[in-house]
């Protein structure tokens, strides 16, 4: 007995000029829609997930065919300077059904380069990694105020 793993990914990549682009790499010549938007295909894969012992971000690139519309993705996000990155990943069952599991990650444009076929978005994880020398500090009233007692806890 064969077991596939079969896995797609959205792209949300948002550009410094207020543009929002979504696109899929699983579903060839169909939009997929994808917690209620719409996402085009286009045919890129994720390389990444690089990390150091000195709390480094994490680097991911994008490596898309280099069509019209890739150089122009470069163009709108300033060289993908500062261009943010909603990369959502999930397994897909023999029906062609997304099922349950998942993994989501969000990062920054750095930039791009171009080879004659290729486009590299290079981005870094939106979170700093934390390093044995921090600080150590408690949330406390003191100095963050009044904390939810449940998980809904959000820090911006």
């Amino acid at each position: 007995m064969v077991t596939e793993i079969r896995v797609c990914q959205f792209l949300r990549l948002h550009t410094t000029e207020g543009q929002t682009h979504r696109y899929q790499n699983y579903f060839s010549r169909v939009n997929k829609v994808f917690i209620g938007e719409t996402y085009s295909f286009v045919p890129f894969q994720v390389e990444g997930g690089v990390s150091s012992l000195n709390a480094d971000n994490d680097q991911l690139t994008i490596l898309i065919p280099a069509t019209e519309y890739a150089i122009r993705l470069v163009e709108q996000g300033d060289g993908n300077k500062k261009s943010r990155l909603e990369l959502y990943t999930r397994f897909v069952n023999s029906n062609d059904q997304i099922i349950t599991g998942s993994h989501d990650s969000y990062f920054v444009g750095i930039g791009a380069a171009f080879s004659d076929d290729t486009v590299e978005l290079r981005f870094r994880s939106a979170i700093d990694g934390i390093t044995q020398n921090m600080p150590a500090r408690k949330l406390s009233r003191e100095n963050a105020g009044i904390l939810p007692l449940d998980a809904q806890l959000s820090l911006r």
